[in-house]
């Protein structure tokens, strides 16, 4: 009986380690790019042993044997992925500014084709209703993206890889037409 009252419950203690994980998660995401690099400019300089020290450091198996061309590819599809996670992190903020705080950054008239017009209240209440499940739905697919990477790097399932190549190619598309739209 003692035990259970000295103990800390799971609920207060899973908060922290939940919004710890988001963190080096988000953390993970953003600095893709210039681990990608980095391992692309060892494959051109031909340093192999370099860049399997650093592929193992981030938890690969079986690292000392790759070739220049392997790690090369490795490099560019981090970078790829790692600037769909930057581009996901500017929609994200994006969603959070012009979505629950519409209102503070929006002084003009509320115009009659706004969503939730024609009051301000009511644009601003859409604006807010829209944007919350995105940036579910961003952070979620930050998640993922970190989570097929490390699958990547570690190498364990032969599926990994070509789900990479499709996610990556995907990703361009998805930016390609965004900027066509603009």
């Amino acid at each position: 009986m003692t035990d259970v009252l000295t103990r800390p419950t799971a609920p207060s203690a899973g908060r922290p380690h939940t919004l710890r994980r988001l963190g080096s998660t988000l953390l993970y995401d953003a600095l893709l790019v210039p681990a990608g690099v980095q391992a692309m400019a060892d494959a051109m300089l031909g340093e192999e042993e370099t860049a399997a020290r650093r592929w193992r450091s981030l938890g690969a198996r079986g690292a000392q044997s790759m070739s220049n061309a392997r790690t090369f590819g490795y490099g560019l599809l981090s970078a790829v992925l790692g600037l769909t996670n930057w581009f996901v992190m500017l929609l994200m903020v994006l969603a959070l500014v012009r979505g629950p705080f519409w209102g503070l950054v929006e002084h003009g008239p509320v115009q009659p084709g706004t969503w939730g017009g024609p009051t301000r209240a009511g644009a601003w209440a859409a604006h807010g209703l829209i944007a919350v499940p995105c940036i579910v739905v961003f952070l979620f697919a930050l998640r993922g993206i970190a989570a097929v990477h490390t699958l990547l790097v570690q190498g364990t399932n032969k599926w990994v890889l070509p789900a990479t190549i499709v996610l990556a190619a995907g990703s361009l598309a998805f930016f390609w037409s965004w900027l066509q739209q603009l």
